[in-house]
């Protein structure tokens, strides 16, 4: 049942393809006092075609055709490839025919007609001869014109010419009055001119007048040029890695983040001493990852220990530990040890005795 479908479908198209007939050919031919466009046709033509006719122009559309590629040629009708054929597709049922003559069909449009002949359409018009007649009229016009201006100029040559003469006369002689200059004193002019005129150029200073493209334009290549390898050096070091941070070794002289020791306490399990900086932390590191367990506050004390272990005691390290150990003493150990403290006491007081008794002895004297 498909197979059927597709067959009458496929039959529908062919005959809708086929049932448009193509212009095939365009072709000029001259009859007489006629000329005749034929119109090949290809394949059963089926349609009215409608001529129209303007000023030099006639037109034939033909429904119902298909014409490609476009057809354009040039005939001659008076003069060589003067006139022109075209036939081309207007829409995609009607095909439009042209011819333009060299001539205007206006008062002869009864004398244009279109027959059918077998498989060709041919468009029949008069063909006028161009108006030589009217050129010649206009050209023995303007030879008469002509003619009658050299008359009129020739009538004017026989008028007195006694006026004239006179004027003339009185020209020459005020020309002949004038004071001649000699001509030793004109040249002497002209040649003082001459030096004041080189003197003066001379004198004067020349500028360069005027904006020179061409250096502009050679100044601006220039540092486009040299802007671009700039660029392009510094690309290449950022790709080598020697501008990459810390790449350069005098602007990092320190690790930021360092690992100072590592101590495992469990299979998978250690605890890190990490210094950051100037910041030291205790880390525990398991499966799970890191985990930060304290800061080390004394990171000086930290420090100078390890510095010790590894290469011993020095003056730094003895200054710090005699700051701290204070020596302590007994100020009344002190007294007991010291002889001097007591003889000087007992000296004092057989001193007051012996003031005492002298005074009693100056009483008694009294």
């Amino acid at each position: 049942m498909k197979t059927f479908s597709l067959i009458l479908m496929t039959v529908f198209f062919q005959t809708q393809i086929l049932a448009k007939a193509k212009v095939a050919n365009v072709d000029f031919v001259k009859e007489g006092k006629f000329g005749v466009t034929k119109i090949k046709l290809k394949g059963e033509y089926r349609g009215t075609p409608e001529l129209t006719i303007k000023d030099d122009m006639v037109q034939v559309e033909i429904p119902n055709t298909i014409v490609w590629p476009k057809v354009e040629k040039k005939f001659s009708v008076h003069k060589k490839f003067d006139s022109t054929m075209m036939a081309y597709q207007f829409n995609k049922k009607l095909v439009r025919v042209r011819t333009i003559l060299p001539y205007d069909l206006k008062g002869n449009e009864d004398k244009v007609s279109m027959v059918v002949n077998g498989e060709f359409l041919e468009l029949y018009y008069p063909i006028i001869d161009t108006p030589v007649k009217a050129v010649s009229k206009a050209i023995t016009k303007g030879v008469q014109k002509k003619e009658a201006v050299e008359t009129k100029n020739g009538e004017a040559g026989n008028y007195d010419e006694t006026y004239l003469a006179q004027l003339l006369q009185d020209k020459s002689n005020v020309k002949d009055n004038t004071n001649e200059v000699p001509k030793s004193q004109v040249d002497a002019q002209l040649e003082k001119a001459f030096n004041d005129k080189v003197s003066t150029s001379n004198s004067a200073v020349k500028k360069e007048g005027g904006f020179d493209m061409s250096s502009y334009i050679f100044k601006f290549i220039g540092f486009f040029s040299l802007l671009v390898v700039f660029i392009y050096g510094v690309m290449n070091l950022f790709r080598k890695g020697m501008l990459k941070r810390g790449g350069l070794g005098f602007l990092s002289n320190a690790k930021m983040v360092e690992v100072l020791s590592t101590t495992y306490i469990a299979p998978k399990r250690s605890i890190l001493v990490l210094r950051v900086h100037k910041q030291v932390f205790l880390v525990a590191q398991s499966e799970k990852g890191m985990d930060l367990l304290t800061e080390i506050k004394d990171t000086t004390a930290f420090m100078k220990e390890g510095e010790v272990k590894v290469t011993g005691n020095n003056f730094d390290t003895d200054l710090n530990d005699a700051s701290k150990n204070e020596k302590e003493f007994n100020l009344k150990d002190l007294v007991e040890e010291t002889p001097s403290v007591e003889v000087a006491v007992k000296n004092e007081n057989k001193l007051s005795s012996q003031i005492k008794n002298k005074l009693k002895d100056l009483k008694q004297f009294q």
